[in-house]
């Protein structure tokens, strides 16, 4: 399926089928890692202080955080998806998790070489680069997939070189649960479990706010951030619903409205710089972007032909989208290195130096992402396809 197949008036579509792809997601996953990477290598970099244009956007960029929460509204529906079709297949866990082993490990295991490698080289242990090798957190949760768990235990982020990792291991958690979820619930059940998984964490993270606890450790774990899975996966089971169709037929209008809304109000909180565990965000704002994100892919998948589809579906966001996970995990150290190298200093942005040598990292990243997609990931993961669930 893709968005070229209609016009901006057609009505509802029908599900994606099994092993179908929409352009227009692939796309929706590069405005992620594209908030993601604007949000580390601009919005939160030093520069220059009483420049309109500089400090307007970096209080858009502080909210870029959500590019993670989009993140997980995506995996939670293709994974959601992934499972709901195949959930009698006889083969099914073993294939999904070998899948998922397939598509997550070998660009992982390039980032834990390249830490264990570069912190070795002097020139990378510029002033302050210390922060970006050196962490609480124990070197071997990052081989289990626990990280998250000792980042938020230890009030430490981990070491900024395999910082995004934490998402990676709210997800891995995820990938253990769902499946067994789904297998041994209806559907309708499983929409129940996912309702009472939102409200558990809504209400996780008021009691954090109201016993005056610190907001981060609530970011880093699966029981206080699985609002945008558990939308993703809400939203699969919306999609295979028969009566899906007529529904978004009826609400297109509103629903249309309701994005745009969601926009304005993305631009309101931005400009309040908010932070990830700002007791504002706990309580209403993952809700909120896990929901405004979850209504996006409806929509995209309801109404292939719309302009927000074909907008999603340009070249450069899907190429973004088809490399999100390499991009997502490297665009940091390659940044820092790029830094270090050409101006034996940390990142900073307050002079043209710092601004082209961050640019020079962002085509290196895109240039790597590119050729791990086209010589790593994507081969093995046609190979992996082959593997049938039956």
């Amino acid at each position: 399926m893709n968005g070229s197949g209609a016009t901006s008036a057609a009505p509802a579509g029908p599900a994606p089928a099994p092993g179908g792809r929409l352009v227009a997601l692939d796309g929706l996953r590069g405005v992620a890692v594209l908030l993601v990477v604007a949000l580390h290598c601009y919005a939160a970099v030093p520069g220059p202080t009483g420049v309109w244009l500089h400090d307007a956007l970096q209080r858009l960029g502080s909210l870029f955080f959500c590019g993670v929460d989009l993140f997980f509204v995506l995996s939670g529906f293709f994974i959601g998806g992934i499972l709901l079709d195949h959930r009698d297949a006889p083969r099914l866990l073993p294939v999904f998790y070998l899948r998922r082993a397939v598509r997550i490990l070998p660009v992982y295991a390039l980032l834990l070489l390249s830490f264990y490698l570069c912190r070795q080289i002097p020139l990378l242990t510029v002033p302050h680069g210390g922060a970006y090798f050196a962490s609480s957190v124990p070197e071997w949760t990052y081989f289990a997939f626990v990280q998250n768990i000792f980042m938020a235990a230890h009030r430490d982020p981990g070491a900024f070189w395999l910082g995004p990792t934490w998402s990676l291991a709210v997800e891995e958690q995820f990938y253990l649960l769902v499946p067994l979820l789904v297998i041994r619930t209806t559907s309708a059940r499983l929409a129940q479990l996912c309702a009472g998984g939102l409200l558990l964490g809504s209400a996780l993270r008021l009691a954090v706010v109201l016993g005056g606890e610190e907001g981060q450790p609530a970011v880093f774990l699966l029981p206080t951030h699985a609002d945008g899975l558990l939308c993703g996966l809400l939203c699969a089971l919306a999609i295979r619903d028969p009566r899906f169709p007529a529904v978004m037929d009826a609400w297109r209008r509103r629903l249309r409205w309701l994005l745009l809304a969601g926009i304005a109000g993305f631009a309101v909180l931005a400009w309040q710089r908010f932070t990830p565990a700002s007791p504002a965000i706990l309580l209403f704002g993952y809700p909120a972007l896990s929901a405004f994100f979850g209504a996006t892919v409806l929509y995209v998948v309801a109404f292939p032909g719309s302009r927000l589809a074909r907008a999603l579906s340009v070249r450069s966001l899907v190429a973004a989208g088809l490399g999100s996970y390499f991009i997502y995990l490297f665009h940091a150290p390659v940044w820092f290195t790029v830094h270090a190298l050409m101006r034996a200093g940390p990142p900073l942005h307050f002079d043209a130096a710092g601004f082209a040598a961050t640019g020079l990292a962002l085509l290196a990243t895109f240039g790597l992402a590119w050729v791990s997609w086209r010589w790593l990931e994507a081969p093995l993961l046609r190979r992996a396809r082959r593997i049938s669930y039956r």
